[in-house]
């Protein structure tokens, strides 16, 4: 046990759940990268992050969607289909996390937007382990902002030093890093184990 280490910090898409990027044009019938140039993708990515950011309502969000899709798909629709990039628990990751829940603090540090958070919450048994849930819409700011870190260890009372932070995005772990806390690059839980157990971090 690292008794420096106070609190393990988790990503959540693609290390607490599984994720799939494909479901939200694929729910929208656009499988061909023709499909999906029709529309401006631009525009896309700027409404996804504006949500994110908690600068959109959830109605405000889906509203920019139906538009920018050219009212082509319902705003159920295309609600359904970007949720479907929430898939299911990682469960190769939850025997990690048992344990280590009964040696450290754990929490949650997820760039995401309220609408993934809700399906999040009816879908993951996993997260309901976690007493603290930091996301990017309640933030008002994204990893890799130095914001973010800096917030979650005020709201954590703890010293940057104190935090290890798991991330699939090297760009994630490096603004942790550089924000005074420690991090591990995850790829899968096997190796999350090993990195974790010799310190290398």
């Amino acid at each position: 046990m690292n008794t420096d280490i106070k609190v393990i910090l988790f990503d959540l898409g693609r290390v607490l759940m599984h994720i799939d990027f494909e479901a939200f044009p694929n729910g929208l019938g656009l499988l061909t990268k023709e499909e999906r140039l029709q529309y401006d993708q631009a525009n896309i990515q700027n409404s996804i992050r504006e949500y994110e950011t908690g600068k959109m309502s959830t109605n405000e969000f889906y509203d920019s969607l139906y538009g920018i899709f050219q009212k082509k798909y319902s705003r159920e629709k295309l609600r359904e289909s970007f949720d479907g990039i929430i898939v299911a628990d990682n469960q190769e990751i939850i025997p990690f996390v048992e344990k280590i829940m009964l040696q450290y603090r754990i929490a949650v540090l997820s760039n995401t937007c309220a609408s993934h958070w809700e399906k999040v919450l009816r879908l993951s048994s996993l997260i309901k382990l976690f007493p603290d849930v930091f996301t990017s819409f309640q933030l008002g700011a994204m990893k890799p902002a130095r914001s973010v870190y800096e917030n979650v260890c005020t709201s954590l009372n703890v010293q940057p030093h104190e935090v290890l932070f798991i991330d699939d995005l090297k760009e994630n772990v490096e603004g942790a890093i550089s924000a005074g806390m420690k991090g591990i690059l995850f790829t899968d839980a096997r190796q999350l184990q090993h990195d974790f157990q010799n310190h290398k971090w």
